[in-house]
């Protein structure tokens, strides 16, 4: 069964469209059931649960919907109103929706080139990131560092996650030069660029200047579940991006990447002898 954060995208969808093929302005539908246009919104987004009583009135009085369609959306409702197994760690909005995302994605792509991807740091490595950045109370920097040791859990396991990573020379080479972190977290590179579902390709100096400069960023793919979603991540949180076009745009900037990033297996040597000098 897919997550509360699928559910809750596939039935903002399914809303949209319903509201689009019956002519109603998003404004007129947030009348109809007297909240607000941006409440609205954020159901359709995905960001948001309509409530049942909400449900009923724009499918039966406003979307022209079938009693079948209501019995399913409202199906959809219910698990979409559930708590992920990531709520416990009192994320903000910003990550722990890509985090829900992340939970039911068959594949992740992902560009971090000033450090290594959240789905391959060691737990010590994680810690010193967030220490670095000096935002965070101890208590939230323990749970941020558990939350994402947890979302590791997905690259082994019975639903195995795809994931290609994207990692620049210069975040390896910075990584080395921290020797309390760096032997572990190399080594760790190194076993898992080994792993059958996960591909990582380091960026090497001579690449030069690269579309992957514009910053970090993640597309999300779910099989038959969703379109392809993407995620843009800066310093203090993130955004997620469903718009047909600009996720087409970051495809292909992952395709000229691909095209200068070193591959698999001169990837994994490079990472190898960075994590023999230790």
């Amino acid at each position: 069964m897919a997550g509360p954060t699928i559910r809750r995208v596939q039935l903002g969808i399914e809303l949209r469209r319903l509201r689009e093929a019956a002519g109603m302005s998003r404004p007129e539908a947030a009348a109809a059931v007297k909240t607000s246009k941006s409440r609205l919104a954020a159901i359709e987004l995905g960001r948001n649960v309509v409530s049942f009583s909400e449900l009923v009135v724009l499918l039966r009085d406003h979307y022209h919907g079938t009693e079948e369609q209501l019995a399913t959306l409202e199906e959809i409702r219910e698990e979409a109103s559930q708590r992920g197994w990531w709520s416990t760690y009192g994320l903000p909005e910003s990550i722990s929706g890509y985090v829900g995302l992340e939970t039911d994605a068959s594949e992740v792509r992902t560009v971090e080139l000033e450090t290594v991807p959240g789905l391959l740091q060691t737990e010590e490595y994680a810690r010193a990131l967030y220490l670095a950045a000096d935002r965070l109370s101890p208590k939230e920097v323990a749970r941020r560092v558990a939350a994402r040791m947890q979302r590791q859990a997905r690259l082994s396991g019975d639903n195995l996650l795809t994931l290609t990573a994207y990692i620049s020379q210069a975040a390896l080479e910075r990584c080395a030069n921290q020797p309390s972190v760096a032997a572990g977290q190399l080594a760790r590179l190194v076993d898992r660029a080994q792993w059958s579902n996960v591909t990582i390709r380091v960026v090497p100096f001579s690449a030069g200047v690269h579309a992957g400069h514009s910053g970090p960023f993640s597309v999300l793919s779910f099989a038959e579940l969703l379109p392809d979603i993407a995620y843009y991540e800066y310093a203090v949180g993130g955004h997620l991006v469903d718009d047909e076009s600009v996720v087409g745009q970051l495809d292909r900037l992952l395709g000229k990447l691909g095209d200068i990033a070193l591959g698999r297996d001169e990837s994994l040597e490079m990472i190898t002898e960075l994590a023999q000098r230790m």
